[in-house]
């Protein structure tokens, strides 16, 4: 079974990898690929530190030598604001799934009911859900409450905590700090030869 990773990855960094490999792990996935969005809802006004290409680029030379991580670049390729209620869709068809299991932070689990036709999403993804900045008791009651759903319909992962994000990477290239450590060192190099987030 694969596990689905989206996200805006600006840029991708070492705690997506750990985390995506981790999950993997405990759940026995058989790989995990990532979903670049071309442009998410909630970002439609800022819009993403890198383009698109950029962004693509950083994800495969991050998981270039990993066979158990892969790249489907569906939202990119529509080139509009990307819903997860179609990317599931092909996702189930694609892959011959009943649900396409989700990867995402509790932040964005927390906030579920905002999403497009959250209903229906519902319906065909499965929450595998990591725990970041909240307890298991505020998500179970969250998706009990507001979700209307059984806590035994998502997954829920409190695994190691790296406190590592793209926001802080941006900042540290914007003040002129170095990102070892944070980020694979193709991608660091990727980054300075492009002159990104600068």
């Amino acid at each position: 079974m694969f596990l689905f990773f989206g996200g805006s990855f600006d840029p991708i960094h070492i705690g997506h990898l750990i985390l995506a490999r981790d999950v993997k792990e405990v759940f026995n996935f058989k790989k995990v690929i990532f979903i670049p969005t071309y442009i998410s809802p909630f970002k439609v006004k800022k819009g993403h530190g890198a383009s698109v290409k950029d962004r693509i680029k950083m994800i495969k030379l991050a998981i270039k030598d990993i066979p158990y991580f892969d790249i489907d670049t569906f939202e990119v390729s529509k080139k509009r604001v990307s819903y997860t209620l179609y990317t599931v869709k092909y996702l189930q068809k694609r892959y011959k799934l009943k649900k396409v299991p989700w990867l995402m932070g509790d932040d964005s689990f927390l906030q579920f009911h905002k999403w497009y036709k959250w209903k229906k999403l519902l319906k065909i993804l499965k929450p595998i859900v990591v725990i970041r900045e909240y307890s298991k008791k505020e998500i179970e009651n969250y998706a009990k409450k507001v979700l209307k759903i059984p806590p035994n319909y998502l997954v829920i992962y409190a695994g190691r905590r790296l406190e590592i994000s793209s926001t802080e990477i941006r900042e540290r290239l914007k003040k002129g700090k170095d990102i070892k450590f944070l980020v694979p060192e193709e991608v660091e190099a990727y980054i300075k030869k492009r002159k990104l987030y600068i």
